[in-house]
């Protein structure tokens, strides 16, 4: 009975690790107890003088994989199991004990992806997840297990085995060898026919060869599908761009950390919706999960990585505060893109940006790195080829911008031009998006061009006619001025514009308070934004030639 329920609970458990690895994110418990910092692990690990390597035997699934693979290929009719677990061999024991001190010195040294190579959880997710790696050494694990007795992985190199034993050397539960077994296996069965798997039946099914065949098909066709435009125009997959920093999913804690948290599981890689995840092949991060643009991009309300994570080194969002992350944010290329070098007007990464952090000056792109979350979307379907004429560098603390209420907005707004020295300030979706600093209406002639005034909130030290006539051409939702005329509020209220002022007066004097403003003199008989504008811009060009 008692076998019975260890086997139901290895089947059960394998089952929901290999279903969390194929999106079932119900099932992502079942990875939380792998071997890491987290408070799962560490009661198990706990558990272990009382219940001997019950962890090994039952939870871990490359272990219940080792011991099918052995009953596969050394079936023991009429031995006791207790007959396998003989004490560890001197040569066992320093093989052990080198690749526990091994994996701790790679952790020690901040080189955690390459030191969770070794451990189980991270193996079979990578083979899970067709990572090459984890491919290579599930295969050789599998092999040892095949050619040898017992599970010879966990009992000669997993550093999770080695604590598990150090922990469980004087276990009250566990099997125990009697005091006169020699090592001689004379309870072992012998037979003149070495074990030899049973063939399979003969039949009209497929072979082994024709199935993989099969299987070829169908890869080469999934693989062709990607690389065509809707199966018609083919296209050509990007090269990955050399970024200052690679891009960490989004949540993940500040990158120090990451890279001795992350246990290179990849269910976050095999979760992933848009397939933008991938293991690094670094050192310093070997196996970890860094974002590839080359098949898609961060959605915006995705937290699938998130939650699926089994350790702390990502922490669990709602979609709401996922918008509020930054990443990264993206580095644009001038002299890759297509605009400078075939003079094709492409706006691919303008249209596609989700929170319009991307706006087109004088043709070219420009990129407003307050709003820029780094999802990806601008690199992901950038044309450009063979490397991407725009792409995200990452942060190695990821920023979390809090959305303000209007009235601590603009109090902060206000707080930039008084006591920080600046000009005009604009907000969009409560946060500051564009701070200038300078004389007259050219602040504001730089945010306009900029695109950071359509559907804005500004804050200014002086607004004229002249300052109103831009805010209404930048399509601005809302204006407050330390400083009002008269005729300004008039302009902007009959145009739909919410305005108030800390001060209100006749009309906005020149520098010298001598007389007039020029530039409101240049648009005092206009009444159209559009001219006004035109007539601003040669009003100071005209003066710029005479200073």
């Amino acid at each position: 009975m008692k076998k019975t329920l260890k086997i139901l609970l290895a089947v059960a458990m394998l089952t929901a690790v290999t279903a969390a690895f194929f999106g079932v994110t119900c099932c992502a418990w079942a990875c939380r107890i792998q071997p890491s910092a987290s408070w799962a692990f560490l009661v198990l690990l706990a558990l272990t003088p009382l219940l001997g390597r019950f962890f090994c035997e039952c939870l871990c699934p490359l272990g219940i994989l080792q011991s099918f693979v052995n009953w596969l290929f050394h079936p023991k009719t009429h031995v006791r199991r207790v007959c396998t677990r003989l004490p560890s061999t001197r040569p066992q024991l320093i093989l052990r004990l080198a690749v526990l001190a091994a994996f701790l010195g790679l952790m020690g040294a901040g080189l955690g992806g390459a030191a969770y190579l070794a451990t189980p959880y991270s193996i079979y997710g990578r083979a899970l997840t067709l990572a090459v790696p984890g491919l290579v050494v599930f295969g050789v694990v599998l092999v040892l297990a095949a050619l040898g007795k017992g599970r010879i992985w966990c009992n000669w190199v997993c550093p999770a085995g080695t604590l598990f034993t150090l922990f469980a050397r004087k276990s009250v539960l566990c099997h125990k060898v009697g005091p006169g077994c020699a090592n001689c296996r004379a309870c072992f069965p012998k037979t003149d026919k070495p074990d030899v798997p049973a063939s399979a039946p003969e039949g009209d099914g497929l072979t082994r060869r024709e199935a993989l065949k099969g299987f070829a098909v169908v890869t080469a066709a999934q693989a062709a599908e990607k690389t065509t435009d809707g199966g018609y125009a083919p296209i050509s997959l990007p090269g990955v761009p050399k970024r200052p920093a690679s891009v960490l999913p989004p949540g993940a804690v500040p990158r120090e950390v990451f890279t001795r948290t992350c246990v290179s599981c990849g269910l976050c890689i095999a979760n992933c919706p848009e397939k933008c995840l991938t293991p690094s092949v670094r050192i310093s991060s070997f196996g970890q999960p860094e974002m590839d643009f080359r098949f898609g991009h961060c959605r915006v309300a995705c937290t699938r990585c998130s939650e699926v994570c089994p350790t702390v080194a990502l922490r669990r969002l709602v979609p709401e505060e996922k918008k509020a992350i930054h990443i990264g944010h993206a580095i644009w290329k001038k002299d890759l893109c297509l605009r400078t070098k075939e003079d094709v007007p492409c706006t691919a990464c303008q249209r596609k940006c989700p929170v319009e952090a991307i706006h087109l000056v004088a043709g070219f792109p420009v990129i407003d790195k307050t709003i820029c979350l780094g999802c990806g979307a601008c690199e992901h379907v950038c044309p450009v080829r063979p490397m991407p004429a725009i792409f995200v560098k990452g942060f190695d603390r990821q920023v979390v911008v809090s959305r303000m209420s209007e009235a601590d907005l603009v109090a902060e707004m206000r707080k930039r031009i008084v006591e920080d020295g600046q000009s005009s300030v604009a907000a969009m979706n409560g946060s500051i998006v564009g701070v200038e600093a300078g004389h007259g209406v050219e602040p504001l002639l730089r945010l306009l061009d900029g695109g950071k005034l359509k559907g804005a909130l500004v804050v200014d030290r002086v607004i004229g006619r002249a300052a109103a006539a831009i805010l209404v051409a930048g399509g601005a939702r809302k204006v407050h001025a330390l400083l009002m005329s008269d005729d300004a509020k008039i302009f902007l209220s009959a145009r739909g514009v919410a305005c108030d002022a800390e001060k209100l007066v006749p009309k906005i004097l020149n520098r010298e308070l001598s007389g007039a403003c020029p530039l409101e003199d240049a648009v005092k008989a206009l009444d159209k934004p559009e001219a006004m504008l035109k007539s601003l811009r040669a009003r100071i060009t005209e003066l710029a030639a005479k200073r």
